[in-house]
């Protein structure tokens, strides 16, 4: 699946603040949603969070209850690490500093998502970002 926006920790922890530019975001890719159906072309899920993205925003004190709204948004979706993926991720944490932004930048790089969410959009070097 492709998605349109994968959002790092900042952009998860921006959400939990109430950050009216991911709010916004967030509304955009809910107002294009379908739900999924191979009889009528749905969208699906259009926004991927990845579980360590959750994990490092709550470690950093996000309210757990917005994390949980965001994650019932019906255009998000949690995403879990793959086993087949832990080198690249593990390179990725080593260059970018954090396991969130290797999950991001490696759902990004691959075509797994078109940008990512960020308030750190300059520690992705050349990947598409859009900036909170």
């Amino acid at each position: 699946m492709t998605y349109r926006l994968v959002l790092d920790a900042t952009a998860v922890a921006a959400y939990a603040a109430e950050s009216i530019h991911v709010g916004e975001v967030l509304a955009e890719a809910g107002d294009e949603y379908r739900p999924s159906d191979p009889d009528d072309g749905g969208t699906g899920p259009l926004v991927c969070v990845p579980v360590a993205a959750v994990i490092a925003a709550v470690l950093a004190g996000a309210d757990h209850d917005r994390v949980a709204v965001l994650l019932g948004l019906p255009h998000v979706s949690a995403a879990a690490l793959l086993p087949g993926d832990w080198r690249r991720i593990a390179n990725g944490a080593d260059l970018l500093g954090s396991l969130d932004r290797a999950c991001a930048a490696l759902d990004q790089a691959t075509g797994r998502a078109g940008m990512i969410l960020t308030a750190e959009p300059d520690v992705y070097g050349g990947l598409d970002t859009i900036r909170i």
